[in-house]
């Protein structure tokens, strides 16, 4: 994790610099190669390749210079996947009002996992709109019992 924040206090400059957030890093084995992955948003609108390049650029170029992974890695810097999983509680809370997917510690009402809108949160609870049969229902969970969560595609 020390490896991480390090990354993270280096690129941070750039990210902001095009007006982007870091939304994550992880830096993983896949495969037989070794992966450092930025994952990163614009602030406003939407992300564009240029973009991701200028940023992939120059966090490359500090890489170089500071080195602080000596093993060979591959560098990637892009949006992350339509369907990311909200990691922290303040994530979650930006997701007010999208379609999500949750997986639950324990049953809430009988069920295990939802997909529907996040509809509010008040004090750590969660309030889900969900249809079964064409008719919305709601759900309230507390965050403590929620042990997945993630941005969900509606078909």
């Amino acid at each position: 994790m020390e490896l991480l924040e390090s990354i993270k206090n280096m690129v941070l400059p750039f990210i902001e610099q095009h007006d982007c957030y870091l939304d994550d890093i992880e830096y993983v084995k896949d495969g037989n190669d070794m992966y450092l992955r930025i994952y990163i948003e614009k602030n406003e609108g939407y992300l564009d390749m240029d973009t991701c390049v200028a940023v992939s650029e120059l966090i490359s170029d500090k890489l170089d210079e500071v080195d602080p992974i000596k093993e060979e890695y591959i560098l990637e810097v892009s949006s992350p996947d339509i369907e990311k999983p909200l990691k922290t509680f303040e994530q979650v809370e930006k997701s007010i009002g999208e379609y999500v997917y949750a997986k639950f510690k324990n049953p809430k009402s009988g069920l295990h996992e939802v997909e529907g809108y996040l509809k509010s949160i008040e004090d750590q609870q969660l309030e889900f709109e969900y249809l079964v049969k064409n008719i919305k229902k709601k759900i309230v969970v507390d965050y403590d019992n929620i042990q997945f969560i993630r941005l969900a595609v509606k078909f």
